[in-house]
């Protein structure tokens, strides 16, 4: 009995079946996807699971698709979905091909409003000019961009130029960061610098040789401009007239200024009273 037991191992393992030789030829050193794969019975959903557990299954699906994907990779040679390194020159030279004819379109365009300002003056075809030079410049801008990543200068920037995406970003985003903070102070009705309250407060002390004291000077922001409010002390016999036509002139003058949306002179005769407009708590 033992005998026939050694006979068959020996069968068995010197000469093996030939379905063992088909399983063994099959067999290969890489990795085989199926392996990961899991029931589908795990992922039906029962009241009994816990959170946990399919959080664990749900993951393990996403790694098996990632598995699934580098398996279509390394098949076919490229990612499902996209492009072959034909397709790319040719989407490339395509992109290049349109910044061409769109800027030789631009330059054209301008040209012909350029023409159209001088010959109309309207203030209109002027604008429209100045945007068809912005669309110039932005394509033009485009151009030497895709050109200086297209030839790189190898010793300058061995890796190219890449990096410097973020660099850009960076300057855009402390721009565009300037010009929201300056639209907030705007808004919020900040006060002006000391030096435009100095030049205000020059040119109310010599408006007229009249005004005794200046109480107030203050100006804040109203827009892309100011308010100003200006308390003024004049004597206390001066008649009503006489009054009103100084406020009115200081008045004038302050809304001359180019950064002045409005102004307030409010007339008095002594300097020495609380403040008359009271903030809100």
């Amino acid at each position: 009995m033992a005998e026939h037991f050694a006979g068959d191992a020996t069968d068995q393992i010197g000469h093996p079946s030939p379905s063992n030789v088909n399983a063994r030829d099959s067999s290969s050193w890489r990795l085989d996807i199926n392996l990961f794969r899991l029931p589908e019975s795990a992922f039906l959903s029962t009241p009994k699971k816990r959170g946990k557990v399919k959080a664990y299954y749900k993951k393990q699906e996403l790694l098996f698709e990632g598995f699934n994907e580098m398996e279509t990779i390394s098949k076919s040679g490229f990612a499902p979905g996209g492009l072959t390194e034909d397709e790319m020159k040719n989407l490339a030279k395509s992109e290049r091909m349109a910044i061409y004819v769109s800027n030789v379109a631009n330059l054209v365009l301008f040209i012909a409003k350029v023409y159209a300002s001088y010959k109309s003056k309207s203030l209109a075809v002027i604008a429209s000019t100045l945007d068809s030079f912005l669309d110039l410049l932005s394509g033009f801008i485009l151009w030497f961009t895709s050109n200086a990543m297209r030839n790189p200068n190898q010793y300058h920037y061995p890796i190219g130029k890449n990096r410097m995406q973020p660099v850009i970003a960076l300057y855009t985003i402390n721009t565009w960061s300037k010009t929201v903070l300056e639209n907030v102070w705007s808004l919020i009705g900040r006060t002006a610098p000391p030096e435009f309250l100095a030049k205000l407060t020059y040119l109310v002390w010599n408006h007229h040789e009249e005004i005794k004291h200046i109480d107030t000077v203050r100006a804040y922001t109203f827009g892309s401009q100011y308010f100003v409010e200006v308390d003024i002390v004049l004597p206390k016999e001066m008649m009503l007239g006489e009054a009103h036509n100084i406020g009115e002139m200081l008045q004038e003058k302050l809304e001359q200024l180019p950064e002045v949306e409005r102004a307030f002179v409010h007339i008095d005769f002594e300097f020495t009273h609380a403040p008359e407009h009271k903030g809100k708590v």
